[in-house]
């Protein structure tokens, strides 16, 4: 089984690793960025990021694209979007997606989103549950994180 977790940030907001880095540390979150993919215009991107969670090395699957790149994706993502959420993707924006296979993934996943919807003005959504958000998804993200601690 797996979930895939999403944020959306306005593309003058994409933030270097070094820049995600610093908001994590700054929360005292787990987890080190050991880089952090950057959005094309031309095409989507399936770089991931890498982490350390605990000092334990983790790969988060992903992908990176925009409207201008995957116009049916952002579609249907506002799509399901307008069923519970009022915020819509903007053309303007990027969306960066991790697929979790484990909790261990899950759980950097929940650090890393929460930390670019706080940081980044991102918008994190689920779209498997239906959930999404800003501060409130953010803060169930990170309390999950911490469930799924000694799993």
């Amino acid at each position: 089984m797996s979930v895939d977790l999403y944020v959306a940030m306005p593309a003058d907001n994409w933030p270097a690793a070094e820049q995600v880095q610093q908001c994590i540390a700054a929360r005292g979150y787990p987890i080190e960025v050991q880089g952090f993919p950057s959005p094309d215009r031309d095409r989507v991107k399936t770089d991931g990021v890498r982490v350390l969670l605990d000092g334990t090395l983790a790969y988060l699957e992903g992908e990176v694209f925009s409207d201008a790149v995957a116009p049916d994706d952002v579609a249907t993502i506002n799509e399901r979007l307008a069923i519970n959420a009022s915020h819509q993707i903007a053309a303007t924006d990027v969306v960066i997606s991790f697929r979790t296979r484990s909790p261990a993934e899950m759980r950097a996943a929940s650090y890393l989103i929460a930390s670019l919807v706080v940081c980044f003005d991102g918008f994190g959504f689920e779209p498997q549950g239906n959930t999404s958000g800003r501060a409130e998804f953010a803060n169930a993200l990170l309390a999950g994180a911490e469930t799924l601690k000694d799993l």
